[in-house]
């Protein structure tokens, strides 16, 4: 072993250098399906599908592929280690989901002024944004687990299927809390 190896002969640089790397390839994905979803926003239409059809063939797949990404990435990471991609990628997703959602809600353009402040909005955004930084992260320790245990294609259908139900959830979270209260007093 090298001077400040690690006790399988890797040097500290290239142990961190493979944890970012772990971190980066599935909020890579994320982020990618996010700025097309965004980018079909804008452009309505894109070849040949319409924004809706282009965000369920495409955005939602990059979303749901993200987990078990990272569960493969993963498995190449001793056991132990795994879980720290998993919590930075989890925070990393829910503090983006969380600000974004609070920024919607929070600044309404009303004429008759908002129906909450925007301190009131910040505990609904954040349990969003955790379910939604839990379907990534959570998702993909489940994938990583499964496919330890050598069963890959389950890992893909589960740890797809548990991020989409989480995803689901933080929907209807989102719907009951945030999207349900009207954000605007009614002008008189």
């Amino acid at each position: 072993m090298g001077i400040g190896a690690d006790s399988r002969g890797e040097a500290p640089v290239a142990a961190w250098a493979t944890l970012a790397l772990a971190v980066a390839i599935p909020l890579g994905l994320v982020a990618l399906a996010s700025a097309l979803g965004w980018v079909s926003d804008q452009v309505v239409v894109i070849g040949p599908f319409d924004r809706a059809s282009f965000g369920w063939v495409v955005v939602v797949s990059l979303w749901l592929s993200a987990p078990v990404v990272a569960g493969f990435v993963w498995r190449r990471l001793p056991p132990a280690t795994s879980l720290a991609p998993a919590l930075v990628l989890w925070v990393i997703v829910a503090g983006v989901a969380t600000i974004l959602l609070w920024l919607a809600v929070a600044f309404p353009d009303c004429p008759g002024g908002a129906n909450r402040t925007p301190i009131e909005w910040v505990t609904p955004s954040l349990v969003v944004g955790v379910l939604v930084g839990a379907a990534v992260g959570v998702s993909g320790l489940i994938a990583e687990r499964i496919v330890r245990g050598g069963h890959p294609w389950w890992a893909v259908i589960i740890g797809a299927g548990n991020a989409a139900v989480m995803l689901l959830a933080a929907l209807m979270i989102a719907a009951m809390t945030v999207l349900a209260v009207p954000a605007c007093q009614r002008s008189v």
